[in-house]
């Protein structure tokens, strides 16, 4: 190395800087996150077959018309998971439930919708992630007593 020249300069250096940078996020993300056990085999086995169980009893609740497409919401009872539809094909929805009330209908990818193998346990809760064709449309969330949650923020359909 020359004299004058600094490790940290150049692109080795902005590599280095970069990889600090990481482990002291996961770091600082680590003492955030709820501290609980990873799940056994069996545990996970339970809450995807459980999961599998929900999803495959999922009915069109209401139907949203909004300024992006269509936005549906599925549940049994109470909503337990909001998509958007974009050209008849689901995606994940993460904003507010916005739009106006459209009419009922059957929606054929219901019958494709399908669960990821991973199961994650956070904050007192599993969550299973929900495919359409290989890509997460969706996040269902299961109690510790293997019952589904609502939707946070979105009311029960009139």
């Amino acid at each position: 190395m020359r004299e004058g020249r600094f490790l940290w300069r150049g692109p080795l250096g902005f590599l280095l800087g970069l990889g600090l940078l990481a482990v002291a996020g996961l770091a600082r993300a680590e003492e955030s996150w709820p501290q609980r056990l990873p799940l056994t085999s069996l545990e996970a086995e339970a809450v995807r077959l459980r999961c599998r169980e929900v999803v495959r009893g999922l009915r069109v609740q209401a139907l949203y018309r909004g300024e992006g497409g269509l936005l549906v919401l599925l549940g049994r009872g109470r909503p337990l998971l909001l998509l958007a539809l974009e050209e008849g094909r689901p995606m994940p929805h993460a904003g507010p439930l916005r739009g106006r009330l459209v009419e009922k209908r059957p929606l054929s990818f219901l019958r494709e919708l399908a669960l990821a193998r991973q199961v994650v346990a956070a904050g007192g809760e599993y969550r299973c992630f929900v495919l359409h064709r290989g890509r997460v449309v969706g996040v269902l969330r299961l109690g510790e007593d293997l019952e589904p949650l609502p939707v946070p923020g979105v009311p029960p359909p009139p």
